[in-house]
C-alpha cells in the first residue's frame, strides 16, 4: 500500500525518466452517470511543457485548463459559456486561516442571494478539504486493454473504494521531465486550492489519478459512489500532435464566475 497526494479532478503524469516528445495527446471513450443514468462520455488529455487541457464530453462539454505562466487553474464550462479561475492558495494553518479570514471579508459585502451561494461553495470545499487522503492499492490482477497489458489498482479513502485504474508500463506513454514537472506544478494548484475540480461531476475529480511513484499509464479508468460506477473512460488512441490552440481559447462571449478568494 503506497499513500500520496492526488490531483483532486484530475490527471497527473507517471514519473518516467527518458526522452519523449514535446506534446502528448490521450483520447477515450466511455460512460458517466448522469441523472440517474449512464450515457456515453469522451474525454482528452493533452499535455505539452508548461501547459495541460482535459476535455470532459457528455451531455455537456467542460474543460479543465492549466497554463502553468498564468499562475492560475480554469474551469470552463463549453455548454453554459460560463468559466472559473482557481489560484494557488497558501499551505498551512497560518496561510489558510488568513485567507478564509479574507474570504469572509469578501463575503460580508456581497449581496445577501450571492453571499448564500458563496457560502455554499465555500462549506462543500472545506469538506473536501477534510477528507482522509487516498491510498493507492496493487492488486495482482492483470488483463490486456486497448492493447497493453495493464495492472488494476483500487483508490481507497478511509477504507472505502473511491476509484480504480488499470495502468500501463508501457514506453508508449513516456513523459519528459518538463512535462512531468508541469503536471507536479498543476497537481500543487488542485491540492491547495479549497474548490474541488471536477469537470464533468463528482466522479470526473477522480478520473485519471494514479500512483505517480511507479510506471502505469491509465489505459482505463473507473470513479465509484459507494457501490455506484459513475464514470468509466477506457483509452481509444494516444499520439504526439502538436496541441490544438482551440484547446486553450476561452471566447470573449464566455462569463467569468467570481468566488471570494483570499486576495485574488
Amino acid at each position: 500500500m503506497r499513500t500520496h497526494s492526488i490531483v483532486g479532478a484530475a490527471f497527473i503524469a507517471a514519473s518516467w525518466a527518458g526522452p519523449a516528445d514535446a506534446q502528448f495527446n490521450a483520447y477515450y471513450k466511455g460512460k458517466v452517470r448522469e441523472g440517474g443514468k449512464d450515457v456515453p462520455a469522451t474525454a482528452q488529455f493533452s499535455l505539452e511543457p508548461g501547459r495541460v487541457a482535459v476535455v470532459m464530453r457528455s451531455t455537456t462539454t467542460r474543460r479543465m485548463l492549466f497554463v502553468e505562466s498564468d499562475h492560475v487553474l480554469r474551469l470552463v464550462d463549453d455548454t453554459r459559456g460560463t468559466y472559473l479561475e482557481l489560484p494557488k492558495l497558501s499551505e498551512g494553518a497560518a496561510g489558510v486561516s488568513a485567507q478564509l479570514a479574507e474570504m469572509q471579508r469578501q463575503l460580508d459585502r456581497l449581496p445577501p442571494e450571492q453571499r448564500a451561494m458563496a457560502q455554499q461553495m465555500m462549506q462543500g470545499a472545506m469538506g473536501a478539504m477534510q477528507q482522509p487522503a487516498d491510498q493507492y492499492v496493487w492488486s495482482t490482477d492483470k488483463r490486456t486493454i486497448s492493447g497493453y497489458e495493464a495492472t488494476r489498482v483500487d483508490v481507497m479513502q478511509g477504507g472505502v473504494k473511491r476509484a480504480e485504474y488499470w495502468g500501463t508500463p508501457s514506453a508508449d506513454f513516456r513523459m519528459s521531465d518538463a512535462q512531468r514537472a508541469t503536471m507536479l506544478a498543476m497537481q500543487d494548484y488542485l491540492r491547495t486550492s479549497m474548490i474541488s475540480a471536477s469537470p464533468a461531476g463528482g466522479g470526473a475529480s477522480r478520473a485519471f489519478q494514479w500512483d505517480t511513484s511507479v510506471d502505469g499509464y491509465p489505459v482505463l479508468t473507473r470513479c465509484f459512489t459507494g457501490d455506484e460506477m459513475t464514470l468509466e473512460l477506457e483509452l481509444q488512441a494516444a499520439d504526439r500532435k502538436p496541441l490544438s490552440a482551440d484547446l486553450f481559447t476561452i471566447p470573449s462571449s464566455y462569463r467569468k464566475q467570481e468566488i471570494p478568494t483570499g486576495g485574488h
